[in-house]
């Protein structure tokens, strides 16, 4: 099989757990239903995943890569920064939020990734915070912003971001109210680094 096939026929188990999950919840699901939503046997579904477990670790770690490449996809060179904050917040969170409040089992869903994916979860915070560290260092060389606020650090700039857009995805009760909150935060943010 070639890499591609098999890239396929692993996003499409991932994205039948995904959908499995939703459905009847972390708890409730079987392999069995994950393998009928993919269009697969058990057996073939074993082939590539060990457990239910592994299943949700992979799923994690599917939604980690997207989400960077979401939140990386989100800074354009030529736009506002607080465009870009709402953006890369947006680009790494929204797939979140909408997991989370889809389904009736989405907090299920989240509690378990929290004890099985803890190190996936770790990484993509991890990552984010560089990622969004290195886009801010560069605007202020570029003199687009400045980080006098948090003295000239750019990691103390991620970090207040990314603990804020947690609280933001946390309290928002939909998607409406989750995208205006992180459009006010990324707003609040930007005019504290304003040249």
């Amino acid at each position: 099989m070639s890499n591609q096939t098999d890239a396929a026929k692993r996003a499409r188990l991932l994205e039948g757990a995904r959908t499995v999950f939703a459905r009847y919840g972390f708890k409730r699901a079987s392999m069995a239903d994950i393998a009928a939503e993919a269009g697969v046997s058990r057996p073939a579904l074993y082939l590539w995943f060990r457990s239910k477990q592994d299943v949700l670790r992979s799923l994690a770690e599917q939604l980690r890569d997207l989400a960077l490449a979401g939140a990386a996809a989100g800074w354009k060179d030529d736009a506002a920064f607080a465009a870009n904050l709402e953006a890369m917040i947006l680009g790494r969170d929204l797939d979140f939020f909408q997991l989370l409040h889809a389904s009736p089992h989405g907090a299920e869903i989240m509690a378990a990734d929290e004890k099985l994916t803890a190190e996936v979860s770790r990484d993509l915070d991890r990552r984010f915070r560089a990622l969004l560290a290195a886009r801010t260092r560069a605007a202020a060389d570029r003199r687009v912003i400045d980080l006098a606020c948090v003295d000239g650090d750019e990691h103390a700039f991620a970090d207040i971001v990314a603990v804020s857009s947690k609280a933001v995805i946390n309290e928002a009760h939909d998607e409406d109210a989750f995208r205006l909150g992180v459009q006010r935060l990324a707003r609040i943010l930007a005019a504290a680094v304003r040249v």
